[in-house]
């Protein structure tokens, strides 16, 4: 962090004063309109503040890493030669340090996010003003986005949370709760780190209003979203199901695959009524590349009637498929929140605090809204282990290519049967044991030299 702070420090006021330009540069993309003045240095007005937030460059990208280290898909010999970054390469095989020495875009990024956001939030706290509602959603907002970069984080660059307890003896993520560069940083527990997540969006929630246009903004279901998708994977599963059921009774729109044209080559849009919070994988080579393709195994789960095959996925002439049917209704990785994440958390919540008839009714409804209307019927019986095994084949499906595997590795590896990841590259076998210490990124060692923080054991 003390590069991160270094760097920001000599960049401060630079980006600072560009803000307004970068938010004119963000403009470009079609689905922002907020264009602030050049001529912003800090923001000191509500306006100003919102045109910080609304940079969609900074906020609404996120990590792309965990994605390739999952098993969901395979990349050919021709394929791992030609990815651009050797840092996909070095992921993908799951070395030692895959940032090489060097920086990852996953480790600064978020960074950059939260200390946007802490602009923001000290902006906000001069404000004397009397438009309380812009400022509660500007607050709200800010807080959201600063817990969804620690979320990222956590996923990413702290060990997994333990069911068993101990969390307050493992270290977390540096936070970051100032804009100020000179602060002193260290290593938060791993305890401390979810308790100031789920502070910040229990906060959000209250603040955030039910609709925030357009979706690259925050609302009140998606803060719910996120707080459920965390506390899942810290196992307290009925609260996951309580905020996630709170979450679709305030965002009531739905998406019916049945509606949907699967076999075009994007059947999905931008911002369509699936979206809660669009929010999009960083660019690379691997989540693009036609050498990717999907795991047989995961592929296989699919039914024939299952309409998110032919919408998900097209079969190449060799019979293997690509996925490239994603819900951010263009080439990049959906990552935010979906309202079939909602339903996935809400229903696994229920079935594993013993609510089988209401995980069995939300299971049917999710499902009815996947699967041909013509042939598909709803599932009678399941007991509690063929209910949480449904939804667990259910949730692998419907989140493929979202980064969101690699956090329920870590988490399920500690609940179901543990899984051994395999992957065979030019001939080399590679291998990660279930529980590694590698499903922990290495915080990039220039980080390490210049702040002095504890580096995590590999």
């Amino acid at each position: 962090m003390k590069n991160i702070s270094k760097r920001l420090k000599s960049t401060a006021f630079r980006l600072l004063g560009l803000m307004g330009i970068a938010a004119i540069l963000c403009g470009c993309e079609e689905f922002l309109d907020v264009k602030p003045d050049q001529s912003l240095v800090v923001p000191t007005t509500l306006d100003d503040v919102r045109g910080l937030l609304d940079n969609t460059n900074v906020f609404n990208v996120q990590p792309v890493l965990p994605l390739i280290s999952a098993e969901e898909m395979w990349i050919s010999d021709q394929g791992f030669d030609a990815l651009t970054n050797p840092i996909e390469q070095a992921t993908y095989t799951w070395q030692e340090d895959p940032f090489l020495g060097g920086f990852g875009g996953d480790w600064v990024n978020p960074y950059r996010q939260v200390f946007y956001a802490n602009v923001a939030l000290e902006a906000l706290e001069k404000y004397q003003g009397s438009d309380l509602e812009t400022y509660e959603t500007l607050l709200g907002s800010a807080l959201f986005l600063r817990a969804y970069a620690y979320s990222q984080l956590a996923v990413q660059f702290a060990p997994p949370y333990q069911k068993n307890g101990g969390n307050e003896g493992l270290l977390g993520i540096v936070l970051k709760e100032t804009a100020d560069i000179n602060q002193a940083i260290t290593r938060s527990s791993l305890q401390e780190t979810y308790n100031k997540i789920i502070s910040d969006l229990l906060r959000a929630v209250d603040l955030l209003p039910i609709r925030n246009e357009p979706k690259t903004r925050p609302s009140k279901a998606a803060a719910l979203g996120l707080l459920a998708r965390v506390y899942l994977s810290t196992f307290q599963y009925e609260l996951a199901a309580k905020a996630s059921i709170q979450a679709l009774s305030s965002y009531p729109e739905r998406l019916n695959w049945n509606d949907l044209n699967v076999n075009a080559p994007r059947p999905f849009t931008r911002f369509d009524s699936e979206t809660v919070f669009y929010s999009v994988l960083a660019s690379l080579t691997f989540p693009i590349s036609n050498e990717v393709v999907v795991d047989s195994v995961l592929l296989d789960q699919f039914e024939v009637n299952d309409l998110r095959l032919p919408s998900f996925f097209d079969a190449r002439p060799d019979g293997l498929s690509v996925y490239t049917g994603k819900i951010s209704g263009d080439t990049r990785n959906f990552g935010g929140i979906s309202v079939g994440e909602l339903y996935l958390n809400a229903m696994e919540g229920l079935a594993r605090t013993g609510q089988n008839e209401q995980a069995l009714q939300l299971l049917n409804e999710f499902l009815s809204l996947r699967y041909e209307s013509s042939s598909w019927m709803p599932i009678d019986q399941l007991d509690n282990e063929e209910l949480i095994s449904r939804i667990l084949e259910e949730r692998r499906k419907e989140l493929i290519g979202r980064g969101i595997r690699w956090s329920d590795l870590r988490r399920l590896n500690q609940e179901e049967a543990p899984v051994t990841l395999r992957r065979i590259v030019k001939g080399q076998s590679f291998e990660l044991l279930p529980n590694s210490l590698r499903y922990t990124f290495p915080i990039p060692i220039d980080e390490i030299n210049q702040s002095g923080i504890t580096q995590n054991p590999r």
